[in-house]
């Protein structure tokens, strides 16, 4: 029966061998166009990428001529309020030496009844529009003083916020990280999200953004001692500078070997993260008391020696 259906069994394989080169080519012409469509995006890819980065190198040179121009700005407004002062000054002055040149000439003049006229009645005018205009200056000086003061203690506010921020989101990665489990994301450091204007640092916080650098740097070299102890077991604390009697660290780890040392180096950040919140606590109590003081001063001399 094998041999009798032969040709029926060519005529089948044929029809397979057709089927299979029809998909076959089908398959080849779709590898092509999805390779085509790859370059393609390669290529939007590429072009975004370079367009981004004509942005980024456009985005710079505009910040670095805003800062000229906010700088040029500020002395061109500190210029501005010396001209203003020194015309104010002069025109006073003007005016008061029309006024005594008015009333020199008017107190040589005789009046109806044959005697002098009244004496310096424009100098007491003068005087009088002079009173009024320095008293609607010193209003507007001290509304804008008012203004200024309340803004900058929203802006302290703020940075205060800020700062509480910081520090939440700098316990919750170490919450995150004392899960131990090295697949979890804890984010960038806390130092990527400090504040960098000069003008809103004080002491206090300068001293912070110098320990939060130094506490990226040491999860940068735990994340590399952790990678070297994988791979080259002790060696990694002798490469980082690191005491390897500090640690209970054999040649081979094992699992409870690693979590050993897990524990050991979260207890250590633990221990140098409390001294470290101690020693912030203290220098955030002595700034308050700072500033407290500063405030205290500075509406003493508002209010009295100014008068």
């Amino acid at each position: 029966q094998l041999l009798g259906n032969q040709d029926h069994i060519k005529v089948e394989l044929e029809k397979l061998k057709k089927t299979y080169d029809s998909q076959q080519q089908k398959l080849e012409e779709r590898v092509i166009a999805m390779g085509k469509e790859l370059q393609e995006a390669k290529g939007a890819i590429g072009d975004t990428q370079r367009k981004l980065a004509e942005q980024s190198a456009v985005l710079l040179t505009s910040q670095s001529q805003l800062q000229e121009v906010e700088a040029e700005n500020s002395l061109l407004q500190l210029r501005l309020k010396e001209l203003n002062e020194e015309y104010r000054s002069r025109l006073a002055q003007y005016i008061k030496d029309v006024a005594d040149y008015m009333d020199s000439k008017s107190s040589n003049v005789m009046g109806p009844s044959k005697g002098p006229a009244d004496h310096a009645p424009v100098k007491r005018f003068v005087d009088s529009m002079l009173k009024d205009i320095k008293a609607s200056y010193k209003s507007r000086e001290e509304q804008l003083a008012r203004a200024a003061r309340g803004y900058k203690k929203r802006l302290k506010n703020l940075v205060k916020k800020h700062e509480s921020l910081l520090i939440a989101y700098g316990l919750q990665r170490e919450q995150i990280r004392s899960l131990g489990s090295s697949a979890m994301d804890c984010g960038p450091a806390e130092l990527h999200f400090s504040i960098t204007d000069p003008e809103l640092l004080t002491n206090t916080t300068q001293e912070l953004n110098r320990l939060r650098e130094d506490k990226a740097k040491l999860e940068m070299q735990l994340q590399e001692l952790q990678k070297s102890c994988v791979t080259c077991g002790g060696a990694g604390f002798q490469r980082l500078g690191i005491d390897q009697n500090l640690f209970f660290f054999p040649r081979q780890l094992d699992e409870e070997g690693w979590a050993e040392v897990r524990k050991q180096l979260r207890e250590f950040a633990h221990t140098t993260q409390e001294d470290l919140e101690q020693e912030r606590s203290q220098l955030l109590t002595r700034a308050i008391m700072a500033e407290e003081q500063v405030s205290e001063l500075q509406e003493y001399i508002d209010k009295h020696l100014a008068r």
